[in-house]
This record gives C-alpha cells, sequence and structure tokens, in this order.
C-alpha cells in the first residue's frame, strides 16, 4: 500500500477551528477571568471552567448545543512543571 492511498482524517467541523482561533485571541481575557482552570468554548462562549478537567468536559456536553467544543487550560503566571 502507498502512503498516497491513505485517506486523510478529517479536519474536523469548522465550528472547532472558529472556536480555537476565537479562544487563542481571546486567551489573555479568559485567563484573567478563570486563572488556571480548564475552559470550554463554544460558538465563541465559554460554556464551562473549573479545576477538574473531566467536570468541565461533562458540563461543556451538556451546554454546548455543537459536538465538538474546544478545551483548553487558561494558564496565568508563571508556572515550573
Amino acid at each position: 500500500m502507498k502512503t498516497q492511498d491513505i485517506p486523510l482524517p478529517s479536519p474536523g467541523p469548522r465550528e472547532y477551528w472558529d472556536d480555537s482561533k476565537w479562544a487563542n485571541e481571546h486567551a489573555t481575557e479568559i485567563a484573567q477571568q478563570y486563572p488556571n482552570q480548564w475552559v470550554a468554548v463554544a460558538d465563541k462562549t465559554v460554556v464551562a471552567a473549573g479545576i477538574d478537567g473531566a467536570e468541565v468536559e461533562r458540563m461543556a456536553t451538556k451546554k454546548a448545543v455543537q459536538r465538538d467544543f474546544v478545551i483548553f487550560f487558561a494558564e496565568k503566571g508563571i508556572h515550573v512543571y
């Protein structure tokens, strides 16, 4: 099998990428409002936030109209890992 015969995965829905771009553009504001929390974004709106990423995902699943939503950690300040 040649590599050109392998189908590429779908890039996902456009709404997901629009929300991802919006979240990146507003990351500073989101981090100020939700410092060091997991944040879910759908339809260019924060739909859930909290310190437990799994709980944020559950809340967002219930609230988000669209199936695919963005989840990211709104890091504020300097962290050493």
